[in-house]
């Protein structure tokens, strides 16, 4: 599955807001490990030396392409983990039903109204920027939480972060504890969204987005976000949905405004492969907002129907990808204006799940146990649909 190369030029995004910048004191540490170990025309590295490529953990077997996966779970439990390589199908231990979810591209996070459950995919990837890491371990039910409803999850390479927005309350995991099949929670905090961020955390609560140390203490002031609501991290910039816009947190610890225009409707949650700086939110009836956290600016990319999903591919067609209001695939090709559509492939009124890597997006079929595969740069053709042994209720892919 290789992409086709393309060679159209990218239009120059229109900054539409002013930025309100105020100087916070954390600076976020980058990755300072250097070479080429991990990339695909390389060997693995030698598994009798005592050196550990960067990311590695015990158990982990590296890998030298994405071990993708989908992680399935019914609306009775039953989890499934599909090979999207092999086509093979896992069984794993039953879960409670959910009634919502969340992945970091490892772990899906399931919840009903009562208990969060946790369950390994057991494929990730740790990207470095100059050099990248594709590992897998076993698959496994890790463990639960109490406390349900909407729930948000996020990762580091260190810690792993969950979020139940509605309750506004967060834990923070450890996150190699956490690969071992252990819950080990290392801080409880009051907080809307919590986001792991260089060696301490970004959080926003009423009183504002602030950053915090590794232990969750707080680090400097507070920047407002009034109704604080969806949070994402990229390349280049923790970001966090506000009411009138969002609040980006740079690595040197600044934090900057960036208002969307007067009147318009917010996105309340953001979606993006795998680290992009460019990432996507619904904007009510009228389309997607794509926010650069690099720029720190707003795009609004209009469509003919609402979408219910969207996320940012990021990628040098500017391809986005969404669900409208009919049950369709939706790309958008923002580079050239051209729009693509599949026929209905999801009651309108069922809850979309939508995933994609660098290739593929993945659309699960609520009306039976199937997930549509569609080549988002080929006209948003289907490009397969898979077979599961039950119908998905909530849908990772898994090895990001």
């Amino acid at each position: 599955m290789n992409p086709t190369a393309r060679r159209t030029p990218r239009l120059l995004a229109a900054a539409v807001a002013t930025t309100l910048t105020t100087g916070l004191a954390l600076s976020a540490t980058a990755c300072t490990t250097g070479g080429s170990a991990g990339r695909s025309d390389e060997p693995s590295p030698d598994r009798s030396s005592t050196a550990r490529p960067h990311g590695w953990v015990e158990g982990a077997s590296e890998a030298q392409e994405p071990q993708l996966r989908l992680l399935a779970v019914s609306a009775s439990g039953t989890t499934t983990l599909h090979d999207l390589l092999g086509g093979a199908d896992t069984s794993l231990d039953a879960v409670d039903a959910p009634a919502h979810s969340a992945t970091d591209g490892r772990f899906l996070v399931t919840s009903d109204a009562d208990r969060t459950t946790i369950t390994d995919g057991g494929a990730w990837t740790v990207d470095h920027g100059d050099h990248t890491h594709y590992y897998t371990a076993d698959p496994r039910v890790v463990g639960v939480l109490d406390g349900g409803g909407p729930v948000a999850v996020h990762s580091s390479e260190t810690v792993t972060t969950i979020s139940w927005p509605e309750r506004r309350q967060a834990v923070v995991l450890d996150r190699a504890a956490l690969g071992q099949g252990d819950v080990d929670v290392t801080a409880r905090l009051d907080a809307a969204v919590l986001l792991p961020f260089g060696d301490g955390l970004v959080a926003a609560t009423d009183a504002g987005v602030r950053l915090l140390d590794a232990d969750g203490e707080p680090v400097g002031a507070a920047t407002p976000c009034a109704a604080p609501a969806g949070g994402t991290v990229t390349r280049a910039a923790a970001a966090v949905g506000c009411a009138d816009g969002a609040v980006l947190v740079a690595e040197d610890g600044t934090a900057t405004v960036v208002p969307l225009p007067d009147g318009a409707e917010r996105p309340t949650s953001f979606a993006a492969r795998g680290g992009r700086p460019t990432v996507a939110g619904t904007a009510g009836d009228r389309g997607a907002w794509l926010l650069d956290t690099r720029e720190g600016s707003w795009r609004l990319v209009q469509t003919e129907r609402p979408l219910r999903t969207v996320v940012a591919v990021d990628d040098q067609e500017e391809h986005v990808v969404g669900v409208d209001d009919l049950g369709r695939v939706v790309v958008l090709t923002v580079a050239t204006g051209a729009v693509a559509t599949t026929g209905p492939l999801l009651d309108p009124d069922a809850e979309p799940f939508l995933q994609l890597d660098a290739q593929r997006a993945y659309v699960a079929d609520d009306a039976g146990p199937r997930v549509h595969e569609v080549d988002f740069a080929d006209g948003a053709r289907v490009a397969r649909t898979i077979e599961l042994p039950a119908a998905p209720a909530a849908l990772a892919e898994v090895g990001l």
